[in-house]
């Protein structure tokens, strides 16, 4: 059977719009799809550059910023020593005494057992496994005292002029009229760190003479005891 031209013409195009659809369906759209794709892309990769180009322009700040950080870490843990045994938390007192020229006088000491309080995991980068940790503790401690009016002040002064971290629970206080003094107890928690690398340096115990009856009272002390009292004498009269 033979075609006519008009047939010939008829399935020329209807083949030339099959070949136009298929050129469509698996050129044209794909490639339509992936410019809009990569405009998509070119966009958002334009926006971080201009993200990346302001941080890069901020570098000394940012720098500078983290440096302050880093001193600002280093300094605050230079206020807490890296370990606490039973002569720092007594020495402290003694220290007390003297900074107040014996207007403190020590009659009791309680120490409670030390408590863990945080745990601080610092990731070291890259290397999970090399993390330092590192552990806050409280070694709370009370002191029964007798004092002066100026020691009482004064061991309030002392606890918050010192570097070493501390915190006050709790004062009382109370004035006996028949010795003139100020009795009460101090309680306080003496904080420490485990984990920044730094050695503990136990407080220094001077030495003392044999057959010294307290050892940690500081010479000199204003404060009146009950036997003194009972001879007679003043509570406003120093004691070898």
């Amino acid at each position: 059977m033979k075609l006519g031209s008009k047939e010939k013409n008829l399935i020329k195009g209807l083949i030339g719009i099959v070949l136009a659809v298929l050129v469509w369906m698996f050129v044209a759209s794909p490639i339509k799809d992936k410019k809009e794709v990569l405009a998509a892309e070119n966009a958002e990769l334009k926006v971080k550059k201009e993200e990346y180009e302001a941080v890069n322009a901020q570098k000394a700040k940012y720098e500078e910023g983290m440096t302050a950080l880093q001193n600002e870490r280093e300094e605050l843990l230079e206020n807490y020593p890296s370990g606490m045994i039973t002569e720092d938390r007594i020495m402290y007192w003694a220290n007390m005494e003297r900074a107040n020229s014996g207007q403190l006088a020590l009659e009791n000491i309680a120490m409670s057992s030390l408590q863990e309080v945080v745990v601080e995991t610092e990731a070291t980068e890259g290397d999970e496994e090399g993390a330092t940790q590192l552990h806050l503790y409280k070694a709370p401690v009370n002191y029964t005292y007798k004092a002066t009016y100026d020691g009482l002040k004064g061991m309030v002064d002392y606890v918050f002029a010192q570097n070493d971290k501390k915190s006050i629970e709790g004062i009382m206080a109370a004035y006996n009229e028949e010795t003139g003094n100020i009795e009460g107890t101090l309680d306080m928690n003496m904080y420490y760190m485990v984990g920044t690398g730094k050695d503990h340096i136990p407080a220094t115990i001077p030495s003392v003479p044999t057959g010294v009856v307290n050892p940690y009272h500081a010479s000199n002390t204003k404060v009146i005891t009950e036997s003194e009292l009972a001879m007679g004498l003043e509570p406003d009269v120093e004691r070898e």
